[in-house]
């Protein structure tokens, strides 16, 4: 029978592994780093602040777009060219005032995206967007 020598056992090796130390120290060095601006506030705090403040709207009116992009403002047919002005001067009148609009369903995104841009533009502030086409009451 053949005799083993101690150089044949495995042995037990006790060392540290660091990777996953330096692995845990960088995540809460980038946790730090995030978390830090935010809890010393900046432009993020006069966001929420602003958000914070808000009104809901004294009255609504509704604007309705239709399949072939005709407008109706307040159950009136209405330009698109004279769409801004008007809604300007509703805003100068009751600031409170909030638009709802209505959209069909087929409307693209980027129809939309001037429907809103052109309500931003006459400084309306308390929007909301309906898809579909039928008026509830």
């Amino acid at each position: 029978m053949k005799r083993l020598s101690n150089q044949h056992l495995p042995r037990m090796v006790s060392d540290i592994q660091v990777t996953p130390l330096l692995d845990l120290m960088l995540l809460l060095l980038l946790t730090v780093v995030v978390l830090v601006p935010i809890l010393q506030g900046g432009p993020e705090d006069a966001a929420l602040a602003e958000l914070s403040d808000f009104t809901p709207p004294g009255r609504s009116i509704e604007l309705i777009v239709s399949e072939d992009l005709s407008l109706n403002l307040d159950g009136q047919g209405i330009e698109a060219n004279v769409l801004i002005a008007d809604l300007k001067q509703r805003m100068i009148a009751d600031p409170l005032l909030g638009v709802v609009t209505r959209v069909p369903p087929t409307l693209s995104a980027p129809r939309l995206l001037e429907i809103m841009q052109a309500l931003h533009t006459a400084g309306v502030k308390r929007t909301a967007v309906l898809v579909g086409t039928s008026s509830k009451s």
